[in-house]
């Protein structure tokens, strides 16, 4: 059985402090306001049960696991699929990772279009690679095929990347003036280009 010994108000005033006797072991969890209130608003000295246990630690776990993310989230950006790996690294259940990445990209603190953006013009204007080389680089980075695709179908559509132009500049860094037609084609290609 579990006792709830104290009640502070955190440093954030949307969350509580719980201090609790788990069979002779005293543990802190915190919890916000909504899922205190679910728990009955229980007062110093209550017993809680097995359910009121699981709703503590679940919050608990989840804030742990937002202000991971959002830790994260200020050193670099990372996607959905990078963010979750991560917190999943640092401990938490699939479950948590899961419910703060969909959290993080609803309040638009993840977004992926911009970051294909940003990365698909990196690859294609100062690396000079082509769709061949661009899509399946993104693809390991955890970004979908076609996301990759409809971006840069946009990139190109718009004039913001001319594969056409970066091909000739590859080949003007990578060749010595008089190189014939195959060693261009190898180029090219290793670099992604259809020839």
């Amino acid at each position: 059985m579990s006792t709830l010994m104290f009640i502070r108000e955190s440093k954030d005033s949307r969350l509580l402090l719980l201090g609790i006797n788990e069979e002779g072991e005293s543990a802190r969890y915190t919890v916000n306001l909504s899922t205190f209130d679910a728990l009955g608003s229980p007062a110093v000295g209550d017993f809680l049960d097995d359910g009121q246990m699981s709703a503590i630690r679940y919050c608990d776990e989840l804030i742990k696991a937002k202000k991971k993310a959002l830790n994260i989230l200020a050193y670099a950006d990372n996607n959905r699929r990078n963010l979750s790996v991560k917190l999943l690294r640092a401990g938490f259940s699939r479950e948590i990772a899961d419910a703060v990445c969909d959290e993080m990209l609803s309040l638009g603190y993840i977004n992926e279009r911009d970051q294909l953006e940003r990365l698909i013009k990196i690859e294609a204007d100062r690396k000079l690679r082509g769709p061949g080389r661009i899509i399946p680089a993104l693809a390991a980075k955890g970004y979908s095929s076609s996301q990759v695709r409809e971006v840069m179908a946009e990139l190109v559509q718009s004039g913001e990347i001319d594969f056409k132009k970066n091909a000739r500049l590859l080949i003007d860094k990578k060749l010595p003036d008089g190189s014939n037609d195959d060693e261009k084609k190898t180029i090219l290609y290793k670099n992604g280009y259809k020839i």
